[in-house]
């Protein structure tokens, strides 16, 4: 289905039952609002840069980053290796590093399709957020990109100004990505909504689909294809 069929489709169902409480909308981030996974470009970019060990830590990114995509990776495994080279660096040099980073690397992968559909919800005044495994700090600037302020993300430890290379609370991935927006709902006590929907393109988001009243499958990978026909799940592409 296209992404002005879906849009058509959802205007013709809120005007006829005159829909007016409210509605969210949830955006999972990597190769759904971007071509590309921005936790996996920063570790090639850590590489490129030699800010890191390349031969080490480009083995073992690309190791976790097939784990991801077969749905067996153990998140805090992860997190622990990939939140290890923050503790190298001031907050300030990171920070300079993570823009020239966006720029460079992820701001081109940003899809046209994906601001049109963000753009539309943000026109039906719904509640948005953007719920990502990559953690807050380089999640952060491409919530900013597309003018999401809510970020439900995986988050660093960050003590007395530095990252501690420690995961703080539960890794937004797979069932935690369920916890991280139970606890957004009700910190922000948005129980009075009709529909959440939830765009996302991995398999590794099947829980959250679940738990949303409108999954939508963007190009999924192939095992979310297959489920998302099976559940009769509307599938659209953003390419």
């Amino acid at each position: 289905m296209t992404l002005k069929l879906l849009i058509f489709k959802y205007v013709l169902y809120k005007n006829y039952y005159k829909i007016y409480i409210m509605n969210i909308a949830l955006f999972d981030l990597d190769n759904t609002l971007i071509k590309g996974d921005s936790d996996y470009q920063w570790g090639n970019y850590l590489v490129e840069n030699n800010y890191v060990d390349p031969v080490y830590y480009k083995e073992k990114n690309d190791n976790f980053f097939k784990q991801y995509r077969n749905g067996t990776l153990c998140a805090r495994e992860f997190a622990q290796f990939s939140y290890e080279p923050f503790t190298k660096y001031s907050y300030e040099t990171l920070v300079a590093i993570r823009s020239r980073f966006f720029e460079e690397k992820i701001k081109p992968l940003v899809l046209p399709k994906a601001e049109e559909l963000v753009k539309f919800h943000k026109n039906e005044n719904h509640t948005l957020a953007i719920v990502t495994a990559t953690n807050s700090f380089i999640s952060r600037v491409s919530a900013d990109y597309f003018e999401i302020n809510d970020l439900l993300a995986s988050e660093p430890e960050f003590k007395n100004g530095q990252f501690t290379g420690r995961l703080d609370g539960e890794p937004c991935y797979q069932e935690g990505k369920v916890t991280k927006v139970k606890e957004w709902l009700s910190v922000n006590k948005y129980s009075n909504y009709n529909d959440i929907f939830f765009y996302t393109d991995s398999h590794n988001d099947l829980q959250l689909m679940e738990f949303c009243s409108k999954p939508i499958a963007v190009d999924p990978d192939d095992k979310l294809k297959e489920i998302s026909i099976q559940k009769n799940w509307e599938i659209i592409s953003l390419r």
